[in-house]
């Protein structure tokens, strides 16, 4: 999909490969020499090469040890996250959820920094700090983190909660370090869909996680789900709804809804999309069933097909995606756009 945009491409994890790239490209004269330069190296790949030529796509590369973590370079109030400096404390995830592009299998499990590491690498002026990673709840030694950090008079940020992992102690940091409201996973919207997709989220681990936000006093639990995945039935739905209203009897609940996009590299990938107006009309049950009383926030399922779309083709689908933004980028452009790549390669539009 990048290929149509790019010179170079260095896949995996690129801390060790860029330096050297760069000072290739820098050390040589000549535009098409300085690439083939870079391209030479492991891990590194040209893109298109002229129009519709592309080369195997490269081994990804490893960070070594020595280079984690990632963290910001500048801390300004000009971004999104402003004045929040980003740090990893864990790189990779252990976990083998089957939709997920960072499951262990594709990503070499997950690699733990003592968390001193971290710590002496905030900045003193840093008003906030993120963690991120994939599964940084999943740290041995978060907790303690998150405590010294907000000991420091700083503001938290963690990329991902799981609902399993709470714990008053965390939860009482995290309300001191600034947050309002406490986000978790389901992904799947029945203990028989979750069991499918290897989650290991299940009903007590919610419930217990709304309890504890409850106690603590937290605005709000807000719930990521994902309708559509395969094998997904009514009986699934009813259960969702049954169980957010159980959830909204101990605690103020937000559903976040996406619909299930197959991703390369993982078990299911290839697997078909629900369809918009399925997922449309998944929705439509849901909402009617919570009757107003927990809040649902659903992504729109035609730009979920759209992502569908680019996840699952190759480089013709970034051609199609040039199209479609120089036709305006609407959604009628995008579906012009599919509709105009080749039979063999053209997914079903509805």
């Amino acid at each position: 999909l990048l290929l149509p945009f790019i010179d170079l491409l260095i896949a995996g994890e690129a801390e060790a490969v860029l330096p050297e790239a760069v000072a290739r490209i820098l050390d040589t004269p000549g535009r098409r020499e300085a690439i083939d330069a870079a391209a030479a190296l492991d891990h590194v790949g040209r893109g298109e090469l002229e129009p519709g030529v592309f080369e195997p796509l490269p081994s990804q590369a490893r960070a070594p040890a020595l280079s984690l973590p990632a963290r910001s370079a500048i801390v300004t109030p000009d971004t999104e996250l402003a004045d929040m400096f980003l740090i990893e404390p864990e790189r990779g995830c252990s976990r083998r959820c089957s939709f997920c592009v960072m499951r262990g299998a594709t990503t070499g499990g997950m690699r733990l920094l003592d968390i001193e590491t971290p710590l002496a690498l905030i900045p003193d002026h840093a008003k906030k700090v993120g963690l991120v990673g994939a599964a940084v709840t999943d740290h041995p030694q978060l907790e303690e983190l998150v405590a010294r950090i907000v000991e420091r008079g700083k503001g938290i940020g963690i990329s991902s909660l799981r609902a399993d992992r709470l714990t008053p102690s965390l939860l009482r940091n995290l309300a001191a370090g600034g947050y309002r409201t406490i986000t978790v996973a389901s992904d799947g919207i029945s203990q028989r869909m979750r069991e499918s997709l290897d989650r290991k989220i299940d009903e007590r681990d919610l419930l217990r996680a709304a309890e504890l936000i409850a106690a603590q006093s937290f605005h709000r639990m807000k719930v990521y789900e994902m309708i559509g995945a395969p094998g997904e039935r009514e009986d699934d739905v009813d259960e969702l709804i049954r169980f957010a209203l159980e959830l909204a009897k101990i605690v103020r609940v937000t559903l976040t809804f996406s619909t299930f996009v197959a991703k390369r590299n993982t078990p299911l990938d290839g697997q078909p999309f629900l369809g918009i107006d399925a997922a449309e009309q998944r929705l439509a049950k849901i909402r009617a069933g919570l009757a107003g009383k927990v809040e649902m926030r659903p992504q729109p399922p035609k730009w979920a097909w759209v992502e569908y779309v680019l996840a699952q083709r190759g480089p013709e689908g970034g051609h199609a995606a040039i199209a479609a933004v120089h036709a305006g980028g609407g959604f009628r452009a995008w579906q012009n756009a599919f509709a105009s790549m080749p039979e063999s390669t053209r997914p079903l539009l509805f």
